[in-house]
């Protein structure tokens, strides 16, 4: 498992990728604050607040909770992200929790899946106000207003969001 990223000279902070090589097993949980890549085998709970990937030899027995997920390899368990792909070799088997989901030609997916709701502002709501009269009466035009009055209608600026 190797640390990779520079020092940034303005915060101190170490951005950077945790990896763990092909080759290498971890049983456990892991909670990390930076990318994470698996070349390797894993068994637990993965933590991340960015992303996550598992490479071509990557397989993966457990539960992944991050921002992003990439799956190049085998994945069993459960996945909770915001955004989920699974390339032309990525196999990902179990539950997954997403708002995007992309399956590449090739890619499989067997289990169930959830569609989060994206984070959306209110709807927005329309209101018309107008200083002009509205007809009492429909007459014989298709939307009920006459059409000297429709021109003044649709002019009309005041109509707020």
């Amino acid at each position: 498992m190797g640390f990779l990223g520079r020092v940034s000279k303005e915060s101190g902070d170490q951005p950077g990728t945790t990896v763990v090589a092909g080759g290498t097993k971890i049983v456990g949980d892991l909670q990390l604050s930076d990318d994470f890549h698996l070349d390797g085998r894993m068994e637990g709970r993965l933590y991340s607040s960015l992303n996550v990937s598992v490479g071509v030899n990557g397989q993966f027995d457990g539960e992944i909770e991050a921002k992003k997920v990439m799956i190049s390899g085998r994945v069993d368990g459960t996945i909770d992200a915001e955004r989920l792909e699974i390339v032309s070799t990525g196999r990902v088997t179990g539950e997954i929790k997403v708002t995007e989901l992309v399956i590449e030609p090739g890619g499989q997916f067997s289990g169930t899946s959830h569609i989060k709701e994206a984070d959306e502002s209110a709807p927005r709501q329309l209101t018309y106000t107008s200083s002009a009269q509205q007809p009492t009466e429909a007459n014989d035009s298709d939307n009920g207003l006459d059409s000297d009055k429709d021109a003044s209608l649709r002019a009309d600026p005041s109509i707020a969001v």
